[in-house]
This record gives C-alpha cells, sequence and structure tokens, in this order.
C-alpha cells in the first residue's frame, strides 16, 4: 500500500470507530461532556460512519479529487473544534474539551499525512515530477496507426484541448510547431522521433500566452503491435508544476480533467482508424 493509502485506511478505521463509539455508547459519552441531551452524539456518530464509508470506497483505488475533499473535510473538522475550544460557546465540560482537543490533534495528524500522501500521486522523483500513462488497444494495422497518430499538423482535429495547429518549421526531430486553444497559443519542439514506433515533443511552458501551471511538460505518443490487426497507443506525459503546492491544491482537478481529454482523443483516433 502507499502511503497515501495506508493515511486513508487509518482515517477510515478512526472514524468508523468514533462513529460506532458515539452511537452505541451516546448516553455515556453525553454524560463525559455533561450534555443533558445526548442526541446530537447519536447524529455525530452516522455521520462519521458515513464519512468513513466515503474514505474506504477511495482507498483501493484513490482518485486525486475526491481525496482532496476528504482531505478539505478533515481540516474543516479541525479548525470547528479549535474554535470550540478557544471560544467555548458551548456548556461542555472539561474532560469533553480534552476529548475535542485529542479527537482535533488525531484529524489534524490524518489530514496532514493524507496531503503529504496526495502531494505524491503520480510523482516519479523528489523534484516533482508527474507521470501519466494513457493507453488503448485500436482494430488496426500498427503502419496505419502510426500514419494517423504521426499527422501532428492535424492534432487539433482530434484533441479537444487544441483549436489549431501550425507547422513553423522542420520535420521529424526538430519539428517545431505552434499550437493554440481558445486565446492561448506556445510552441512545441520534436524532440524525439522514430518514424512507425514514437515521436515526443517538448511543450514551451514559458510562452507567455500557455494556459497551464506547469514548468515543463513533454509528451510522448507510442505504437506497439499486439496483433497482426491489432495496435495499442500509448500516451506518456511527464511535467513539473510551477509551484510545489499545486500538486495537492491543482493536480486532482487537473488530473480529472485530462483523463478527460485523453479518452476523448484515444476515442477519436479510435473512430477513424476503425473505419479504415
Amino acid at each position: 500500500m502507499s502511503f497515501l493509502q495506508i493515511t486513508l485506511l487509518c482515517n477510515a478505521i478512526f472514524s468508523f470507530a468514533t462513529g460506532i463509539s458515539l452511537i452505541l455508547f451516546f448516553n455515556t459519552i453525553a454524560t463525559w461532556f455533561g450534555k443533558q441531551t445526548p442526541t446530537v452524539f447519536w447524529i455525530i456518530g452516522l455521520g462519521l460512519l458515513y464519512f468513513s464509508y466515503s474514505i474506504g470506497i477511495e482507498i483501493r483505488n484513490p482518485k486525486p479529487h475526491a481525496v482532496f475533499y476528504i482531505i478539505v473535510q478533515d481540516f474543516i473538522w479541525v479548525l470547528a473544534s479549535l474554535a470550540i475550544v478557544i471560544i467555548k460557546p458551548f456548556n461542555i465540560s472539561v474532560i469533553g474539551y480534552q476529548i475535542i482537543t485529542i479527537v482535533m490533534f488525531l484529524v489534524l495528524f490524518f489530514g496532514i499525512g493524507q496531503t503529504i500522501g496526495l502531494a505524491q500521486v503520480d510523482t516519479l522523483n523528489n523534484k516533482g515530477l508527474k507521470h501519466l500513462t494513457y493507453e488503448r488497444i485500436i482494430n488496426a494495422t500498427k503502419e496505419n496507426t502510426w500514419k494517423v497518430i504521426s499527422d501532428v499538423s492535424n492534432y487539433h482535429k482530434v484533441a479537444p484541448n487544441i483549436d489549431s495547429v501550425t507547422i513553423i518549421s522542420g520535420e521529424d526531430k526538430g519539428m517545431i510547431r505552434s499550437c493554440s486553444h481558445k486565446t492561448n497559443s506556445w510552441t512545441e519542439v520534436a524532440i524525439l522521433w522514430e518514424a512507425g514506433e514514437q515521436y515526443t515533443f517538448q511543450v514551451n511552458t514559458d510562452a507567455e500566452d500557455y494556459p497551464y501551471p506547469l514548468k515543463s511538460l513533454k509528451g510522448t505518443w507510442k505504437v506497439q503491435a499486439v496483433s497482426e490487426h491489432e495496435t495499442k497507443i500509448i500516451m506518456q506525459f511527464d511535467f513539473i508544476y510551477k509551484q510545489k503546492i499545486y500538486n495537492v491544491l491543482i493536480h486532482p482537478f487537473m488530473k480529472k480533467k485530462f483523463n478527460k481529454i485523453c479518452d476523448e482523443l484515444l476515442d477519436n483516433w479510435e473512430n477513424i482508424l476503425e473505419v479504415k
């Protein structure tokens, strides 16, 4: 299990145990807090059971955007607990405040651990290099598949996040092309080109109009023969965010958006190739 999965598991177990305790022993816990009406503890217990369930479904295959919302809820709990302990708006016993404080620190621990784990998602090294891979097996020959995916001057016709492409200079390795989306534009240079196999473009992320918060980005497109009439398309993207905090604040949603874009791109290529 990854560090993120371990922290999610610990959070789920703690939330479940706390929720069950509040439901089964709400009368006893109410006396600890010096409260005459124990119903609120039963309600909080139900909420924690649901929260535990929402964490549990993310443990096996964590979705970054879902983990982000779990972390937000943990920190909301911490802030609310801190406000209760400092302001003391309720008539709670001393032991009640101690319990709130202990739980607050445990939840803070889980929140920080999950944040660290989320920052590591899709990361290859300590420099923050992210790596995403997308694959699709197409019912087409390797030769025909290469012809379609290597038609880089018409990439905008299949990529939903590109409006136009212009070849500025060169061909194969060293080729420079200009891409645009809405009012933004940037250039890309082919740093690898193995005819019939793969090619790689390095994006000029320093362009004034470049729309994404990336320090560097390169994409590689490959074709691999699966059988005589089946070919696997592989797309690999390596990038670094401009700020480390973006690994937590932006990557969960950037990945979700990128997954959609790449799925649509592969769908378009598949539709073109399987017609031929």
